[in-house]
């Protein structure tokens, strides 16, 4: 199929919404990129791609995930986007790739106390309230506190600002059951403010949507 043909397909199942199919399909074609298309069309197909991702759900994300693993070159705002659904061999490699920016990015502290006031207050909403404290979306607050190796939660306050006492004593009430306290040390400092960023940046997304509808 022509390259211009192949874009106008995939545009069509964005225009319908057939969010599932478009990922997947995009996927392959980033797996196997063919040789006659041009290296222009990369970008787009790679920005749709974002989208489809975001629009599909946890569950289309961890299978394309584990078919992405270690492909060479993928932007790092995708990897980005999959870390919660990814295995734990592609996280570390996202963190690393995070830890490895220059950016400036700092981080925008949370008021710890009024989290482990949350906590202490039972699992109930607690996913509602870290993502009312942090600025992230409820979805990826749920996520983060239902991954078991404890990492996403170490990642979160550790870019947030939230030192290894507090992580411990959330993590212990409200996290998953049996989480490995000591995940905390093992996360880059500025991976996790790289990451926390990003989580929020896609709160504000959100924001933006609502707002225009």
């Amino acid at each position: 199929m022509a390259a211009k043909e192949r874009l106008d397909q995939l545009l069509r199942l964005a225009a319908e919404a057939r969010w599932p199919l478009l990922a997947r399909e995009l996927t392959d074609l980033i797996l196997a990129w063919p040789q006659d298309y041009p290296a222009g069309m990369q970008a787009p197909v790679e920005a749709l791609l974002e989208i489809a991702l975001r629009q599909s759900g946890e569950t289309t994300q961890a299978e394309l995930a584990l078919r992405l693993k270690g492909h060479p070159g993928l932007p790092l705002k995708l990897l980005n986007l999959l870390y919660l659904a990814a295995p734990a061999p592609m996280r570390r490699e996202i963190l690393m790739r995070n830890a490895l920016e220059q950016d400036g990015l700092e981080e925008a502290p949370a008021d710890a106390d009024a989290l482990l006031a949350a906590a202490r207050s039972g699992k109930r909403d607690f996913a509602h309230a870290l993502g009312e404290s942090l600025a992230i979306p409820q979805g990826i607050a749920a996520a983060i506190l239902g991954d078991a190796t404890g990492e996403a939660l170490a990642v979160l306050c550790r870019g947030a600002g939230i030192d290894r006492a507090t992580f411990s004593a959330v993590a212990l009430l409200c996290g998953a059951k049996d989480t490995p306290l000591a995940v905390f040390d093992s996360v880059p400092g500025h991976a996790a403010v790289r990451l926390v960023h990003f989580w929020r940046a896609q709160n504000t997304a959100q924001e933006g949507i609502r707002a225009a509808e």
